[in-house]
């Protein structure tokens, strides 16, 4: 902000804007946004370039901890279930890029830089990295050997397209490969993409001790000092917060993977309130329709909801109605794990049962006799 005003003036509308909408909007509407992700690897080793699979468990640690659906979710002390659940913000990677292609929503670069000092050069294809992908479109996730003493880092609505995004380091992303012994479980990522949607931290802007007189303008979080590391005891009590303390189990602070659950109702209505604001252009994203092709791109394109699913997915049709179906399920190994033959695929949702598969990623593909349209989806439990 010192080197560039204006973003304190973007930020400050978009402080007033947050504020209007979650005045005008109450925390009983219920509505699922899904966000397109396009995750970036960096590499310059091996053990650099993450597989598929960490990136896909990744986005399955995002699904689980803001739909509240993750295993440790039930460590939450007592005294503020009341105040926490489903965000009911999702995640899918981009089906197709910013030209219209097919994607799998992951990028490949192999780079001469061996540490990028926690700099934004790797952003940038002309200092070794990767150029984002249209911040308008799709949230940028960079993967790298991050260094500078980092996790990740986030910037929050209102900076410049270039830089929007998320940096992660290749040993903080997801939940299996080459990782910490401590941040382990995808919640560095979790962490900052709550950045992402504009939460801070919980002991508000700026440094590491807020004195006690710095906010998280967030109503249902108590005040507290600064971060709490590892798995403190509970209750952990600084700025006369007693008896409940500090909420150090929340996403938004720096505490050890397995030690953060959840995220609270105040924290999502400020996170939703961003995607009808300065993140709504993500709302109307190509990124999610699938393409099948240059001729009848629009015509052939599916929408499948809800998406994670736990139990059942609704398919339809975004354009012509498709006669014959098969829509089949693949896991991650190609294996068909779910298949079934439907007379047609129109306006009105087809449903399949998705009950007695385990959680994790899948591939959907609906197919025809001269087309098959495939979809990423996750199952949870």
């Amino acid at each position: 902000m010192s080197a560039h005003p204006e973003l304190a003036a973007e930020r400050a509308a978009i402080q007033d804007f947050t504020e209007r909408w979650i005045s005008d909007h109450p925390s009983s509407e219920r509505v699922v946004y899904t966000i397109p992700v396009v995750v970036h690897v960096v590499w310059n080793t091996e053990v650099q370039n993450i597989s598929d699979a960490q990136v896909l468990s990744q986005i399955d640690v995002l699904n689980e901890d803001y739909g509240a659906a993750n295993a440790d979710f039930s460590g939450v002390p007592s005294v503020w279930t009341s105040i926490t659940g489903d965000t009911e913000i999702r995640f899918q990677l981009a089906v197709t890029d910013p030209d219209g292609n097919p994607s799998n929503g992951i990028t490949r670069t192999e780079t001469t830089v061996t540490n990028w000092n926690g700099s934004d050069n790797v952003k940038y294809t002309s200092m070794g990295g990767i150029d984002a992908w249209p911040a308008a479109d799709y949230l940028n996730i960079w993967v790298c050997n991050i260094g500078g003493g980092l996790l990740g880092y986030a910037y929050q609505p209102g900076i410049s397209a270039d830089l929007d995004g998320v940096v992660i380091g290749y040993r903080f992303f997801g939940r299996v490969g080459t990782l910490s012994t401590t941040y382990n479980l995808g919640r560095t990522t979790t962490h900052e993409i709550g950045h992402y949607f504009n939460l801070e931290h919980l002991w508000g802007p700026g440094g590491v001790n807020s004195n006690c007189t710095a906010s998280d303008l967030v109503s249902d979080t108590p005040v507290q000092e600064g971060p709490n590391y590892g798995c403190p005891a509970w209750p952990s009590v600084s700025c006369n917060n007693g008896p409940n303390g500090d909420m150090f189990n929340n996403y938004m602070d720096y505490g050890d993977d397995e030690c953060l659950f959840f995220f609270t109702n105040g924290q999502k209505s400020r996170m939703r309130a961003a995607i009808n604001g300065p993140r709504a252009s993500l709302l109307s994203s190509p990124g999610l329709v699938a393409s099948v092709g240059e001729v009848e791109r629009n015509a052939h394109s599916i929408s499948v909801y809800p998406n994670p699913s736990s139990d059942v997915l609704n398919i339809r049709n975004l354009g012509v109605e498709l006669s014959r179906c098969t829509i089949a399920l693949h896991d991650l190994s190609g294996r068909t794990v779910l298949m079934q033959q439907v007379a047609k695929v129109g306006a009105t949702p087809v449903s399949i049962n998705t009950s007695e598969l385990t959680a994790g990623s899948y591939v959907l593909s609906l197919s025809t006799a001269d087309r098959s349209v495939t979809k990423s989806i996750h199952i949870v439990k």
